[in-house]
Parts: C-alpha cells; structure tokens; sequence
C-alpha cells in the first residue's frame, strides 16, 4: 500500500478537523432548539402579567383599615407586603389586594391585581432577555403593589367594620372569579372585631350555631373551601379580642370550607 504523501496527510488531517468542526456546530445548533422547545416562555397576559392559560395559584390580601395603625404597625404591614411581593408568591401566581373600610360597596374592588412574572430566575440568555425580565418584574410587579401601602392605613376611625361582607366581596371578586387548581390563600390583616348594625362583636359574640341560624349568616354565606387563611391580628381593642373571639373566627372558617394556617399577632 503506497504511503500518503505529507501533502495528502496535512489535507486529510484539515479535512477531519473540519468535519469534526461541523459536527460540533450542528450539535450545538440542536442542544439550541432542544434548549428552545423544552423551556420556551409561556405567553401572558400584557395588562395582568399572567400566563395565557390562567394564574398557577392566588394570593388575597385584605387589609381592614377602619382603625388607624400605630407607626409599629404599619411598619410591620410594611414588612409583611415586602416579604409577600418579594418572596412569597411564586412566578405565574395571582396576587388581589383588597382594604376594609366602613362601606363595604366602595372598597369591592381590588387596589391591584396582578400576576408575579418573575424575574428570570432559572432562565437562559440564549433564549430571554434577563435584563428586561428584572426590569418588567420590578417596574410592573414590584413597584405597583409597595405603592398601595398608603392606601392600606387609615388616620381616623370608622363607626363600622364590615368584615363578613368584606370576606364575601373578597370571596366573589377574587376566588370564585379566577377558579384554578392551584394553592389559594387569604391574608387578612385586622382585629376581627366585626362591627355593623346587624351585628357587633364589641357586643356580645355569638356561638357559631347560633351565627349560622341567623339570617344575616346566610346573607352573608361565603365559599372558601381550600382555601388557605393566615391572620394577622391588630391589637386594637384587647379586651375584647379574647380566646373566644379567635375561636369562633377558626369555627367559622372551618365552616367555610377554609383552613387556618397561622394567627400572627401585629405589634404595637
């Protein structure tokens, strides 16, 4: 067998190298749209920020603002909205801010709603732009809900605090509104001392059978069933936020269909 020549050997040997060359490019083309089909972004909603198909889960934040908060409260309200936007609602989550005033009609409505659309974690540049998913999630996520803190304290008291109703609009303009299969939470920051003309806690609390009998109980009625409650208790009036208080509240969201995750009390 003849032997190559050293000019054939060098063009074999840049042939190899190119082949070579070309095999690792077009693997790299093909890890690329692998890369693409098993991680492209899902579309969303431009206006809410949520994924085209629906929320992944919901986060309700009611805050009763019918008693003004001392400055360690709403410090602390400060912190516990930071901690909710900023690390608590993961990426594809609903959140619906709502406040309690003392007509119930004319704070139905959320402050906010708006989906987390994350801030790129976990993504590639090859396949997002990272900068302006921080930007987005900052500008359009972030910043509008730690803007609605003002609006979340009061400087006077109400002469009502309808917190049956207020659970009910919550309920209905919330939950019922966007069902899905994911987690559902309620937030509710208040004293829990209900207070309307049908019926005041400040009076006389009602055991629950009793409650529920009552027709302003079924006017009220409210489906929370799965849905997760953590309460955030103001000590505005202790004398009459008593263990009786918080254990007809836990039986009435047993009742709901609800579950109370945590009571934390808010200082001050």
């Amino acid at each position: 067998m003849a032997r190559l020549s050293r000019r054939e050997r060098a063009k074999r040997r840049r042939e190899l190298i190119y082949g070579s060359l070309i095999l690792v490019f077009i693997a790299m083309i093909a890890s690329f749209l692998l890369y693409q089909f098993t991680h492209r972004s899902e579309g969303f909603d431009p206006e809410t920020l949520c994924p085209e198909t629906g929320p992944k889960g919901h986060y309700v934040l009611l805050v009763d603002k019918t008693d003004p908060m001392t400055f360690t409260q709403k410090t602390a309200m400060e912190t516990l909205l930071k901690e909710l936007v900023e690390r608590k609602i993961p990426e594809g989550y609903l959140i619906s801010v709502f406040v309690m005033g003392e007509d119930y009609r004319q704070t139905s409505k959320p402050l906010v709603e708006i989906c987390n659309p994350g801030k790129g974690d976990g993504k590639s540049e090859l396949t997002a732009n990272l900068k302006q998913l921080k930007r987005q999630y900052n500008k359009k996520f972030i910043n509008p809900l730690m803007q609605q803190m003002q609006s979340m304290v009061s400087t006077q008291s109400a002469k009502y605090s309808p917190i049956f109703e207020m659970l009910q609009m919550v309920s209905l303009q919330s939950f019922q509104r966007f069902p899905m299969q994911g987690e559902r939470h309620l937030l509710l920051v208040s004293d829990l001392l209900h207070n309307t003309p049908e019926l005041s806690l400040y009076k006389k609390l009602p055991n629950l059978e009793d409650f529920e009998a009552s027709d302003y109980a079924r006017r009220t009625f409210i489906d929370l069933k799965e849905v997760q409650v953590d309460l955030y208790l103001l000590f505005n009036s202790p004398q009459y936020q008593t263990d009786s208080l918080m254990e007809f509240w836990e039986a009435y969201f047993e009742k709901t269909g609800a579950k109370i995750n945590s009571v934390t009390p808010m200082p001050g």
